[in-house]
């Protein structure tokens, strides 16, 4: 065979044996099982933020026990949907401690040095007579005292949790800041109320606690009243009962309607809950751990997704 025959030859068998192995490795390629790649979702695989710590205290005094076992069995503060909401959604120097405990008074405070938030089981006790007392005179039914204790340790501890946050986030405030921290507890008491709950029962617990702020009141001051750190009681009452009106005028007009809320006042009143609203999530904001990093426009469309899916959860019907 002639050296050039020879040569074409060798050539066609290998492009043959060239061609016959790709055919044969897509053939393969086509027996190997379909591998699907998930990408993870946004901030995933970012570290997310300070976890908060839940502690209740048995009491020493035996009428107190009955609180104690509401707050431990039910695993009270932990349950609070505001706290749910908020637990490792911040990136904290140190962790804050929800305690319940006997504090010898009804009272409700921060501890700087232990990075505590107290709720003392005296201040439920109190809460739950005063509720009893409503419900008694008012004739609201059974169940009311229940509510009126739950919605107003709610709005006690977040009061206490804004302090926490302005401790440990060195969070700028002008102005005196318990009325800070009351603005803070009423936005949260909104914002991330439990998905079950309707929006006349966010009304009512808010409702609910700015009646505690009347009922702590006595109408007759002193220098020293004027002079505490905190708002008299009726004006706390009058700040609280705008912000909710302002969140939404035409939801709660009755507000206005009912003389809850002066006329005079009312005007100014969305305009003061949206700034309220903006200023809370733009100090916060900084503070929100990379696994949830978000823009202001980004947390105002979920609030609104939170509000519409709350609404519609409340209002499905089911079987009793």
């Amino acid at each position: 065979m002639q050296p050039r025959l020879v040569a074409s030859v060798a050539r066609a068998r290998t492009e043959g044996r060239r061609d016959a192995e790709k055919a044969l490795a897509l053939e393969m390629t086509a027996l190997k099982p379909v591998v699907l790649t998930v990408r993870p979702a946004a901030g995933a695989d970012k570290p997310g933020g300070t976890a908060f710590g839940y502690n209740y205290v048995r009491p020493k005094a035996p009428e107190l026990d009955s609180f104690f076992a509401l707050a431990q069995d039910g695993d009270l503060l932990r349950k609070l949907p505001e706290l749910q909401a908020i637990d490792g959604l911040l990136v904290l120097p140190r962790p804050i401690t929800f305690v319940t405990a006997q504090c010898q008074e009804p009272n409700a405070f921060y501890s700087a040095q232990r990075g505590e938030v107290v709720l003392c089981y005296e201040t439920m006790k109190v809460l739950l007579e005063r509720g009893r007392a409503l419900e008694q005179e008012q004739s609201l039914g059974a169940g009311y005292a229940q509510a009126y204790l739950r919605a107003n340790l709610r709005f006690i501890v977040l009061h206490e949790t804004g302090h926490a946050l302005i401790d440990l986030l060195e969070i700028p405030i002008t102005g005196r800041e318990e009325d800070a921290v009351d603005q803070l507890a009423t936005t949260l008491m909104q914002r991330f109320a439990g998905m079950d709950e309707s929006s006349a029962q966010v009304t009512d617990n808010l409702r609910m606690a700015a009646n505690w702020f009347l009922v702590r009141s006595t109408g007759a001051y002193n220098l020293d009243a004027y002079a505490d750190e905190h708002a008299l009681g009726e004006q706390r009452y009058f700040n609280l009962q705008c912000l909710l009106y302002g969140s939404n005028p035409a939801r709660y007009v009755g507000i206005v309607t009912e003389g809850d809320l002066p006329q005079a006042r009312a005007k100014g009143c969305p305009a003061e809950a949206r700034r309220v609203s903006r200023a809370w999530l733009r100090l916060l904001l900084p503070h929100i751990a990379p696994k949830f990093e978000m823009t202001e426009e980004k947390a105002n469309r979920l609030f609104e997704q939170r509000e519409r899916e709350r609404s519609r959860n409340a209002d499905i019907p089911y079987v009793r």
